[in-house]
C-alpha cells in the first residue's frame, strides 16, 4: 500500500514538473521570425545563340545570331524582356546585322522547370535593301521577292526546355515564329534557339 502511494505521488510530481518545464520553455523561447515576402519582381540577365531561316518562297536567307538580354519576372508569373541581337548573314554586304527587341511572356515556376511562352517585337537592320541579290535571279526579279522584309518584326516565342539550378537557368531549345512588318505574313521567319544561359539576381 505504501509502495502504491509512493508511486502515485511520484507520478503526480513528475506530471507537475513536466508541465512547469513546458510552460517555462514556452515563455522563454523566442517567437519564430516570419518568412520574408517574395520580391515583387525578380531580375535576370542572359545570353543565347540560335539560327534563323526564312521559309517564304524567294527568300533563301539563313543566318545565325547571339542575343544579350534582360528579363524581369513579376510574382504574377508574367515576364518582361528587352535585349539586343547580333546576326551573321552571308547575304548582307557587311556580313552581319543588328536587332533590338522587347517581349512579354508567361513564365510559370514548377519546381526546377521554367517554361516560357509569349511574344517578341523588334527592330532589325536585316531589311530588303541591305541584302545582296541572289545569283539565280536578276535584280529586277529579285527586288519584289525581297519586298516583305521591313525594319520591324513580330512573332511568337515558346521555350519549354528551361530548367533552374541555383541562380542559373539553362535552356536546351526554343522556337520563334515571326514575320516582318508592315506586310504581315508575307515573309515567315523561323528562329531555332540552340542554347541559353540565364543568371538571376
Amino acid at each position: 500500500m505504501h509502495v502504491l502511494r509512493a508511486a502515485l505521488l511520484w507520478g503526480v510530481c513528475l506530471m507537475g514538473l513536466s508541465s512547469g518545464l513546458r510552460a517555462a520553455s514556452a515563455q522563454t523561447a523566442p517567437p519564430l521570425a516570419p518568412l520574408p515576402p517574395a520580391p515583387r519582381i525578380s531580375h535576370a540577365v542572359g545570353v543565347d545563340y540560335g539560327s534563323f531561316l526564312y521559309l517564304s518562297p524567294g527568300l533563301p536567307i539563313s543566318a545565325g545570331g547571339a542575343s544579350l538580354y534582360y528579363r524581369g519576372r513579376l510574382r504574377a508569373g508574367i515576364a518582361l524582356s528587352a535585349g539586343v541581337r547580333f546576326l551573321h548573314v552571308d547575304r548582307a554586304p557587311a556580313g552581319f546585322a543588328f536587332e533590338g527587341f522587347v517581349g512579354a511572356q508567361l513564365a510559370p515556376i514548377v519546381g526546377p522547370w521554367r517554361p516560357l511562352a509569349g511574344i517578341e517585337i523588334g527592330g532589325t537592320s536585316l531589311v530588303s535593301e541591305s541584302l545582296q541579290t541572289e545569283p539565280n535571279y536578276s535584280p529586277e526579279e529579285y527586288t519584289p521577292r525581297l519586298h516583305p522584309l521591313g525594319p520591324v518584326y513580330a512573332g511568337f516565342v515558346i521555350a519549354p526546355l528551361r530548367f533552374a539550378v541555383w541562380r542559373f537557368v539553362f535552356q536546351g531549345g526554343g522556337v520563334q515564329i515571326a514575320t516582318h512588318l508592315p506586310q504581315f505574313g508575307n515573309a515567315v521567319r523561323l528562329q531555332l534557339l540552340f542554347a541559353q544561359l540565364e543568371w538571376s539576381f
